[in-house]
């Protein structure tokens, strides 16, 4: 289960230099960060991109990047952890902003506050590792673990930004992402090998 600890630091290191050149306005915030209205306008990559620069507090966002990450990758494996990350991250801003686009088809000054707002950081994927820790967690007996880590996780987030958006909605989300990846590469791990083989052979 260790193998691949070291993609974590690596990820955090790419993460720091980036941040750093965008509070130097060498690589600008705004053309990095996701919004709702990028997806409208067909920017899709900055879906992608938006996770490479961290949050303020700075520091805090890549510490918890680090710890999370280390722990996700060591109780589930570098293969599940960064699967959790990148749908985790990417589909639970896609959900969100969806949402928020059908509501402003309805009503169009609907989150009117929030459309141009940039949105990044790491926050989603940590999120995500959350959801797939307290997984296994919940898989090996440890049920309370499982449902004190997202609550105090929450708690810790909340405590760190004060105030939140609409768009923090992306951390349930996430958070569901990281559980869903999870749960079919459980299912599979506990196979036997002779039902690995009758599935390949189908």
């Amino acid at each position: 289960m260790t193998r691949g600890v070291g993609t974590v630091p690596a990820a955090a290191g790419v993460i720091s230099a980036v941040t750093v050149l965008s509070r130097l306005d060498v690589l600008p915030v705004r053309s990095l960060a996701s919004t709702p209205g990028s997806l409208v306008d067909g920017r899709f990559w900055l879906l992608a991109s938006s996770a490479l620069v961290a949050d303020r507090p700075a520091f805090a966002s890549i510490a918890g990047f680090l710890v999370v990450g280390l722990a996700a990758v060591a109780l589930c494996g570098a293969r599940a952890a960064w699967l959790a990350a990148v749908f985790g991250h990417i589909c639970s801003a896609a959900i969100v902003y969806t949402a928020i686009d059908f509501a402003r088809s309805v009503d169009p000054s609907a989150f009117e506050n929030v459309i141009r707002y940039p949105d990044y950081g790491t926050s989603a994927i940590i999120a995500a590792w959350i959801g797939a820790v307290a997984y296994r967690l919940w898989s090996r007996g440890m049920r309370r673990g499982a449902v004190a880590l997202p609550i105090l996780a929450g708690l810790v987030g909340w405590l760190f930004k004060g105030t939140l958006t609409v768009l923090d909605l992306e951390h349930a989300f996430a958070l569901a992402c990281g559980i869903a990846v999870m749960r079919p590469l459980s299912i599979r791990a506990v196979r036997s090998p002779a039902e690995n083989r009758v599935a390949v052979t189908q």
